[in-house]
């Protein structure tokens, strides 16, 4: 817990200035935190050894890491410093990255007791207050997150030019699934087929629906009673938020009017809306922490866990012209520390950051990296294929009658109902989705476009909503490579190129386009939701007809930023494909014993939020290392 003097400053600086830090606004802040507890301060590596560390790292570099022996200056994992435990010096599985795929490979490879599972997590425990729906806009840019951002470019972003796009990567146990807005979008059938078609034996949507329904605890009856698609068997909770304002029904009222089908965007048809199903149970979130590592952590002794600890680089052994690897190097405490697997090395480290270890440890493009003094160990084309679904959010739906904005009071009963019943404003975050085709679809009867709704600037007290408009097929393709300056500390570089190929703005347009006929609907105007468009003026974009291609072109340009699906960047494809990294069962190409598991390996991104087909990803992953290995 912050000590009781800091706890105002510190509460402002969580407010981010999304929430007017007035004594009204800390007295609730203060009231939740004292609650559900403090997000920590940043995760400490270095100690007092920062200096130390650095200059052994860049002297590594120079001298290359082929080894077969551990030298001195290393020290063995030794002592579990959080459960008091003592470490294996040797697992049978290293799992790097304690995330949403993370999580999901440690849990079902700890199934098999006689297998040593070591999972390492460079982000802290998952804190209770990352549980509550309604404040997932204030783990953005906190400690739980690695604080990225994407390069600016005058293409994209231009609200945000001089900071460019801003990344939302977990840096905690349970990773992205621990911050992220807690949809559940499985993606189209469409989109796995196209993956199978195109070399990836075994990654059809018949062949992966298995995984996901594996997974799924679904307990909301009107859907799971769909046995087909669904299960009510797994360990995942999915269902609804408990609370529902005026404004969600108001909302799906006016998408049927349009013509929209209601449909289960995880059955047959996505395209329509619905009243989205969640990572939660019954108004609190639930992570792949939650779910796959929580309820066994303490009931299975060949699991261990280490937290705070930044993983520098995969340890590889090239003997006899094979390139194996043999473990795994990361950093606590101040100390280098190096772990050895006997059998593989499992890469979860999510779409930036597995493609950055990779690069670190010698396996990337080798001009880049022979650029960098970083020893080549094999040649792939690693950080490439990056994508993301760039959104374009438009604060303009104005609401007088049916706004939520609250007096404090009434902000206090919304905390004690929801910690005493778990219901409430808090226990909900954004809840309509629609998906839409666009005219130039590539694929008949698949969406390439999402609209989404939200509160402006809150999930919970609002008086404006957000419409936006997310390309789901994005036709460009980004790269993400190793900051020069600094290969292995610094942050690595991340060029999206959203918007380079024309056709992800004409879909854009079209999505704009056909979304703002909402306001030509009987029940926005019996609702009273008008179209405000101030808030989007205040730039270049206002010289415009507003009714013109222009216009809404500009403004794209002006309010576009990633949806924080980020994917592509370690792609599976087969041998042949000049692009793959890895193979159709994971493995790292030309690398025995490593693999990846995350949504770096999605050849193209899935239609929709990528926390399901991660989760789906990795339970397929567990289930081809346990049938190489028993």
């Amino acid at each position: 817990m912050t000590p009781a003097g800091n706890i105002t400053e510190d509460l402002c600086n969580i407010c981010d200035g999304r929430i007017e830090c007035a004594p009204t606004a800390i007295l609730l802040i203060s009231l939740v935190h004292t609650l559900f507890g403090h997000i920590g301060p940043e995760p400490d590596y270095f100690g007092k050894n920062k200096q130390e560390l650095l200059k052994s790292e860049y002297k590594t570099k120079a001298e290359g890491y082929l080894r077969h022996k551990v030298s001195s200056r290393y020290r063995y994992l030794e002592e579990h410093s959080r459960d008091s435990e003592d470490f294996e010096t040797e697992y049978d599985f290293i799992v790097v990255g304690g995330g949403t795929a993370g999580c999901v490979v440690a849990s079902r490879l700890s199934e098999n007791r006689k297998w040593k599972v070591l999972l390492i997590e460079a982000g802290p425990e998952e804190p209770k207050i990352a549980l509550i729906p309604g404040l997932t806009s204030e783990f953005k840019g906190s400690s739980l997150d690695w604080q990225y951002s994407m390069r600016p470019k005058r293409g994209f972003c231009q609200n945000r030019i001089t900071k460019g796009c801003e990344v939302v990567q977990g840096r905690v146990l349970g990773g992205t699934s621990t911050i992220n807005d807690m949809a559940y979008m499985r993606g189209s059938p469409a989109d796995y087929d196209e993956w199978a078609f195109n070399g990836n034996e075994g990654w059809s949507f018949s062949q992966v629906l298995p995984y996901f329904k594996y997974s799924e605890g679904n307990y909301d009856k009107d859907i799971s009673k769909n046995k087909f698609y669904h299960s009510t068997q797994g360990p995942l909770d999915v269902g609804r938020y408990p609370y529902v304002d005026d404004n969600v029904d108001v909302l799906l009222s006016a998408l049927d009017e349009l013509g929209y089908n209601y449909t289960d965007i995880n059955g047959r048809n996505q395209l329509g809306f619905m009243r989205i199903q969640t990572l939660s149970y019954f108004g609190e979130r639930v992570s792949a922490y939650t779910a796959f590592i929580e309820p066994i952590r303490k009931l299975r002794s060949n699991l261990d866990i280490v937290t705070e600890a930044l993983v520098t680089k995969i340890i590889l052994e090239d003997r006899r012209d094979i390139l194996r690897a043999l473990g795994a190097e990361f950093i606590k405490n101040g100390t280098k520390i190096i772990v050895k697997a006997s059998k593989e090395v499992i890469l979860s480290a999510g779409a930036i950051n597995s493609p950055k270890v990779l690069m670190q440890s010698g396996i990337g493009p080798k001009e880049y990296l022979e650029y960098l003094d970083i020893k080549v160990f094999n040649d792939l084309p690693v950080g490439g294929n990056f994508q993301d679904h760039v959104s374009v959010c438009l604060p303009v739906i104005k609401l007088t009658r049916t706004a939520t904005t609250s007096k404090f009071t009434e902000k206090l009963k919304d905390i004690t109902a929801y910690y005493s019943k778990g219901i409430g404003p808090l226990s909900a975050n954004f809840q309509v989705v629609a998906f839409f085709e666009s005219s130039i679809s590539e694929i008949l009867g698949t969406p390439d476009i999402e609209f989404r709704f939200r509160g402006h600037d809150s999930n919970m007290y609002y008086d404006k909503i957000d419409i936006c408009i997310s390309l789901l097929t994005p036709q460009s393709r980004g790269q993400i490579v190793l900051n020069a300056t600094d290969p292995t500390f610094g942050t690595p570089l991340i060029y999206p190129n959203f918007l380079k190929d024309p056709t992800d703005e004409k879909k854009l347009l079209e999505g704009i386009q056909e979304v703002v006929k909402l306001f030509d609907t009987e029940v926005f105007k019996s609702a009273e939701f008008e179209f405000d468009p101030r808030p989007i003026l205040n730039n270049e974009c206002s010289e415009h007809e507003r009714v013109s291609e222009a216009f809404w072109s500009c403004i794209i340009r002006q309010f576009s930023a990633p949806l924080h699906n980020y994917a592509g960047t370690c792609k599976m494809g087969p041998s042949k494909d000049p692009e793959a990294v890895v193979d159709n069962r994971l493995r790292v190409y030309g690398v025995v014993n490593l693999r990846v598991v995350d949504a770096s390996i999605m050849p193209k991104v899935t239609r929709g939020s990528t926390a399901a087909p991660v989760i789906m990803i990795a339970e397929k992953a567990s289930n081809l290392i346990k049938t190489t290995w028993y």
